[in-house]
Formats: C-alpha cells, sequence, structure tokens
C-alpha cells in the first residue's frame, strides 16, 4: 500500500508537470510569428479554409511551442507542407482544460496557441521537412496516384493513421457500422505487422535476440512514422514485451503488459490520461482481457467455439470503449458485433497486402496494379460499413456518469478470472459494487432548481453569455460552434433556451441554436430567413419572458446589447472599436454587470459597474484570461463568481 501511494502521488504531481510543460504565455495584441506547416493538415468540409499544425514556431523572437493555425484559403495551392512562413497576428492561449472537458485535440498535437490569418497575409521564406514528413507525403502520393483520393486518404489512415482527407461519407459509415477502428493505427495494425515480421524472418531463418531487435526496430520506427500516438505505443510496447517473453521463455501475462504500457506512456506523456484516444485503446484492450474469458464460456453453449470466441471478442472490446462512445459519437450500431465478423478477416487480408505492396511499388512502380487491387478491397469494406450504417439498429446514447463507468469497471474484474477469491468473497464484492451504482444512478434523476446566473465563456476568441433568471428561463448571447455551448450549458444544469441573441457575429449558428433547442433567434439586422427570427429595432425594448432587451446604439451605431431581469441590468458591448462619446452615453444606464471582451482599455468609462473582460485589467473584477470560462450566482445584488473550467 505504501508503495501504490508513492507511485499515486508521483504520477500526480506528474501530471501537473505535464501541464505546466504545456501551458503557453499570453501575448496581447498582434504578434510577429515565424513557423514551418507540418503534414498535419485538415481541410473545411467547404474548402475555403485549413487548419495546419505550425511547428518550430518563433514569437516575437521567442522560441515556442507549436500553433493550432486556420489559413484561409482560396484554393488548396495557396501553400504547400513545409512552408516556413512569417505574419503578425493575433495568437490566443490555448486551455488543456475547458468547461470540465479535456482539449485532447490541442494535447495531441502539442499546440499551445491558437491563431487564423488568411492566405494572402503571411511572407514564405523557405521550406522544410522532417524525415517523418517526407516520408508520409511520399506514401501519400503513391497512394494517391494508383489508389485515387478516396481510396488513398483511407489507405493513409489504415496504414499511418492519418483521417484528415477521409471522405465523410466514409467516415461516417465506419462510425455507423462500428467499425471506426480500422481508420486507427492500433493493436489490431500491430499485430498485423508483427505477424507478417514474423513470416518473413522465419522464412530468412533469422531467430532469436537478432529476430527481437529487427522487430523491435521496426516498432519503433513504424510509431515514429505514425507521430507516437498513444494507441500505437500501447500496441508496439505490448507487442515488444510478447516477443521478450518468447525469446526468454516466460510466461506472458496481459494484465501487467497493459498496465507496464500505460506505466511508460504517461511518463512519456502525463496528460494521455484524459486523452480519449488513450482511454479508448486503453479500455478497449482491458475489456477483451476482462470479460472475454466468462463471454466465451456463456457463448460456447450457443455458439460453435470460433463463433463464440470471435463473438466474445468483439463484445469485450464493444465493452470496454462503450462510454467513451456514448460521449464522442452519441450512437450505438447493434450489429457492430456481427460487422465486425464480416469485417475483420476481409481487413486481415486487405492490410498486410496493402502494406507489402506499398513498399513494393515505391521500388516497382510497374507493380501499381496492387495498390489498386488493395482499393477495391477497400471499396468493398466501405459498401458493407455503409450497407449495415444505414440500418435501423443504431440507438442514441447519452454520456455516462464517470463514477458509474469505473464502478462498471471494477465489476467486471471482480467476475474475471484475474480476482482470485472465493465465490462468497466475489459475491459480496460485487453486490457492494452493483448497490453503489444503484445510489449513483438515484442520484443522477434528481433534479437540479437553477438560480439566477450570467456565464461568460470563449471559445475561438469569441465570447458566449449564458443568463438565466430566477423563475429558470435561460438565454443565450452569441452561442458558438454546438459541442461548446452545449457543454457551457451542461456545466451550469441548463435544459431549456428560450432565445438566442445574435451581437457579434454577422451570421448565426443556426445548427447550434436548432441543437440547444432555442424557441427563438433575435437580431437587429436584417436576418438570414431562418423560420426562428424575430427582428428587432435598434433602441427598441423587447420582451422574452421575464427578460426584457435594448439593442443600444449611439448615432444609428450599435454599440452593444442590454438585458434586464429579476433586479439586475447587463451590458454587452460589441466588439468593435468605439467612440469615447458612445461609450459615455452607455454608462449613464448604470449597469450592474458589463461585459467588454477584448475591449477591456474601456473600463474606465463603466467603473461604477462589475466588468468582465477578456485580458487582465486593474479596473476589471475578473478576466477569462485570468479565470477561464465563469459563472455568477446573482442573489440580489450580491454575486458569487467560481470558474466552471
Amino acid at each position: 500500500m505504501i508503495v501504490v501511494l508513492c507511485i499515486f502521488l508521483f504520477g500526480l504531481g506528474w501530471f501537473f508537470v505535464g501541464q505546466a510543460f504545456f501551458e503557453g504565455k499570453v501575448y496581447e495584441g498582434q504578434s510577429q510569428v515565424v513557423g514551418r506547416i507540418s503534414d498535419n493538415v485538415a481541410y473545411s468540409s467547404y474548402g475555403n479554409s485549413a487548419n495546419v499544425v505550425l511547428k518550430d514556431v518563433y514569437i516575437n523572437g521567442n522560441k515556442e511551442k507549436n500553433i493550432d493555425l486556420t489559413i484561409y484559403i482560396d484554393s488548396y495551392d495557396d501553400f504547400d507542407v513545409g512552408d516556413i512562413i512569417t505574419f503578425n497576428a493575433e495568437v490566443e492561449k490555448i486551455s488543456l482544460f475547458t468547461l470540465g472537458n479535456f482539449n485532447s485535440f490541442y494535447y495531441r498535437d502539442g499546440t499551445s496557441y491558437t491563431s487564423s490569418i488568411s492566405a494572402g497575409e503571411y511572407i514564405v521564406q523557405g521550406n522544410k521537412l522532417n524525415p517523418d514528413e517526407s516520408f508520409r507525403l511520399a506514401m501519400k502520393s503513391l497512394l494517391y496516384e494508383n489508389m485515387g483520393e478516396t481510396n488513398g486518404a483511407v489507405a493513409m489512415a489504415v496504414l499511418f493513421g492519418d483521417k484528415t482527407e477521409v471522405d465523410d461519407d466514409i467516415y461516417q459509415s465506419y462510425k455507423t457500422s462500428g467499425i471506426i477502428h480500422l481508420l486507427t493505427v492500433s493493436g489490431l495494425h500491430v499485430g498485423f505487422l508483427v505477424t507478417l515480421l514474423g513470416f518473413i524472418l522465419k522464412k530468412c531463418r533469422v531467430r532469436g535476440i537478432y529476430n527481437f531487435l529487427i522487430c523491435a526496430i521496426c516498432l519503433v520506427l513504424y510509431a515514429y512514422i505514425c507521430g507516437f500516438v498513444s494507441s500505437i505505443m500501447r500496441a508496439g510496447i505490448m507487442g515488444l514485451v510478447l516477443l521478450a517473453t518468447k525469446l526468454s521463455g516466460k510466461c506472458y501475462d496481459n494484465l501487467n503488459t497493459l498496465g507496464l504500457s500505460g506505466i511508460i506512456i504517461l511518463l512519456y506523456s502525463p496528460l494521455s490520461a484524459l486523452d480519449l484516444g488513450f482511454l479508448m485503446s486503453f479500455f478497449c484492450v482491458l475489456g477483451i482481457f476482462v470479460a472475454t474469458p466468462w463471454l466465451t464460456k456463456v457463448l460456447k453453449k450457443i455458439f460453435p467455439k470460433f463463433v463464440a470466441e470471435s463473438f466474445a471478442v468483439s463484445i469485450g472490446a464493444q465493452i470496454g470503449i462503450l462510454p467513451f462512445m456514448a460521449y464522442i459519437y452519441s450512437d450505438l450500431n447493434l450489429l457492430t458485433f456481427f460487422i465486425n465478423l464480416i469485417v475483420i478477416p476481409i481487413f486481415s487480408v486487405i492490410y498486410p497486402v496493402l502494406f507489402v505492396s506499398l513498399f513494393v511499388v515505391a521500388l516497382l512502380p510497374f507493380m501499381g496494379f496492387l495498390l489498386q487491387i488493395c482499393g477495391w478491397g477497400l471499396g468493398l469494406v466501405y459498401d458493407i460499413a455503409k450497407f449495415f450504417g444505414n440500418t435501423t439498429f443504431i440507438v442514441q446514447l447519452e454520456p455516462f456518469d464517470i463514477f458509474l463507468v469505473a464502478g462498471v469497471f471494477v465489476l467486471f474484474f471482480l467476475v474475471s478470472k484475474y480476482f482470485m477469491a472465493s465465490k462468497k468473497a466475489k459475491t459480496v464484492c460485487c453486490s457492494t459494487i452493483v448497490a453503489f451504482c444503484g445510489i449513483l444512478g438515484c442520484f443522477s434523476l434528481i433534479p437540479v432548481q437553477l438560480q439566477s446566473s450570467i456565464v461568460y465563456g470563449y471559445n475561438y476568441s469569441s465570447p458566449t453569455v449564458v443568463i438565466t433568471n430566477q423563475s429558470g428561463e435561460s438565454v443565450v448571447i452569441d452561442p458558438g460552434y454546438s459541442t461548446f455551448t452545449k457543454n457551457l450549458l451542461n456545466v451550469n444544469g441548463i435544459k431549456n433556451v428560450s432565445a438566442v441573441f445574435v451581437l457579434q457575429k454577422s451570421s448565426a449558428y443556426i445548427d447550434t441554436i436548432r441543437e440547444i433547442g432555442a424557441e427563438n433567434l433575435i437580431r437587429s439586422d436584417s436576418g438570414q430567413g431562418y423560420s426562428e427570427e424575430i427582428l428587432i429595432n435598434f433602441d427598441q425594448t423587447g420582451l422574452i419572458g421575464d427578460f426584457s432587451f435594448v439593442y443600444r446604439t449611439y448615432e444609428d451605431r450599435l454599440i452593444g446589447l442590454e438585458i434586464s431581469f429579476d433586479e439586475t441590468k447587463i451590458f454587452v458591448l460589441r466588439d468593435l472599436n468605439q467612440s469615447d462619446e458612445a461609450l459615455t452615453y452607455v454608462s449613464n444606464f448604470n449597469y450592474d454587470i458589463v461585459i467588454l471582451g477584448k475591449h477591456d482599455e474601456y473600463a474606465e468609462f463603466f467603473y461604477r459597474s462589475f466588468v468582465l473582460t477578456y485580458y487582465n485589467n486593474s479596473l476589471a473584477q475578473t478576466s477569462f484570461v485570468e479565470d477561464g470560462n465563469i459563472s455568477c450566482l446573482i442573489d440580489g445584488k450580491n454575486y458569487e463568481w467560481r470558474c466552471v473550467d
């Protein structure tokens, strides 16, 4: 117990070291940036922008961490991978934790900053590619040339885990049919690779330590080419341990090996413990190890041994990743187990053939027909996925309570062969866990009473404000992307939204508005023609439930939005430069709370109000940069602020 406690404390400390290492600085205003465009490029579905990871970055002359850069483009030829570019733009620091969620996307890419520019706003100073980038681009060119862009993009995902250019329809079909794991390099792929290497080395009569060293070198190189993602590192470490046990004549222990791989990965990348890619890879294997043996015993009474084992492995894997699927994808195909029984044997042939064919064609270009054959095989897998993805056997999942999930996994461990105790002890332990999960489930059903509050959040430099009155009615000002907005509502227990106000943006996030179930969309301009829209004239008082609101102007120029409810009056400034006269005019309305966003320099005009800003300001009571996304409970004129990150 002392050893376990010491390791736990070390892990906590190492976790915070990893967080501190990732954290960037705050850069206010325009900064000069120099960086190199890596091959981590994802184009928008409309083709008008590209998200690239900028590496080897210098900000204002200081060496810095990677940047997630959005480049607004006219065509795909506006930039080249490897371009070393320089530009001036606002650089926003990324927070690893937003609204109780871990931003694994940024952590995985090591992007501590985000920024955006147009294609014509940067200067190219040269071009440089790293060896792994050069290799991936060369392989991508071969695959696209011989298999076409559609199948070539799928092959890149299958071989190297690069899903950025996989067609949306294909990705959706793989996801809804439950075979999305084929597009993520993991244990399945490493297993095929090790088997292929073992077969080749056996034919070449390479045995013993040389066999192990060659396999180890190949696995390390493969992990390097795939960017050392968690799933392949886990599978690679477990593969090396398996080879080492065969070499030494020792027994291979599943759980110990899985635990060892987890420890090594977390030493290298401590915050991977919260990364969904790592968790899905880890718990998928854990589900197979723990659930498969007793599932096989049950299923053998119904099916032949081979079918029972295959079903048990598929079910065990699905049990392991089910909580994460509910969080990410929100739906489950009930035919997933059957689909995997069909697809996995086909894929077990396609993958090694594709892997070998790629290198054969690289050496002998006239053998390109081999890749074409593999393309047909991937097309067959897609047809199967598309057929089963359109069935009615798909159920919607709600995110699971984390403690409930932990209880279920403990329960599976207790009933497995790894918990070596008497049946009586197992029964007592399992009953305790079931009772614990039942109590948690009852607590989750207790309704939450909403209080009068204001929530102030930022997503991609864009502010979102949520206001709730004493009657439990809620309105949203400038909702952002649906995931962020829904998380902002969830952490405050808000289920229903009466209205959405458009202030900062020229267009409304209509998909977000409809997903959160907002009844009304209120604007002060000509609108976009949506059925939910209500158009309000400037300086005209409107009512939504117990809220009253006014779009305030000065000399026919919109300054911001005023909202009054209960005993509180709030003003949200529009994110534009305002004149001193306009600010003096609106300050005379004596607002209780004023949200200035990035225009913190206007705080002096609202010294009688409670001021919120983006950057730190001595005249503001709180700021996003310092406090993150925040919530304020309102009780008359008393304000209780808390961070919701």
